[in-house]
C-alpha cells in the first residue's frame, strides 16, 4: 500500500525523470513513517518519497 501512496505523491510532483510504479522499493516501514525509493527509467537517477506525520516529501536525485 505504501508504494502505490507513494507513487500517486510522486506523480503529482513536478518531476523530472520518468518512473515505474513497480520500480519502488521500501526502504523503511514503520506505519506511521516510510520511505519509498523509485529508481528512474534511465537507471542513473532516484527518487525518494518520506511519509512522516501526516505529510510527504519527494527529492529526486
Amino acid at each position: 500500500m505504501e508504494i502505490i501512496r507513494a507513487y500517486q505523491q510522486l506523480m503529482t510532483h513536478n518531476k523530472k525523470y520518468s518512473y515505474l510504479q513497480s520500480d519502488g522499493k521500501i526502504v523503511f516501514n514503520q506505519n506511521w513513517a516510510w520511505i519509498v525509493v523509485f529508481q528512474a527509467l534511465n537507471k542513473h537517477n532516484f527518487a525518494i518519497v518520506k511519509f512522516f506525520n501526516g505529510c510527504y516529501s519527494i527529492v529526486e536525485i
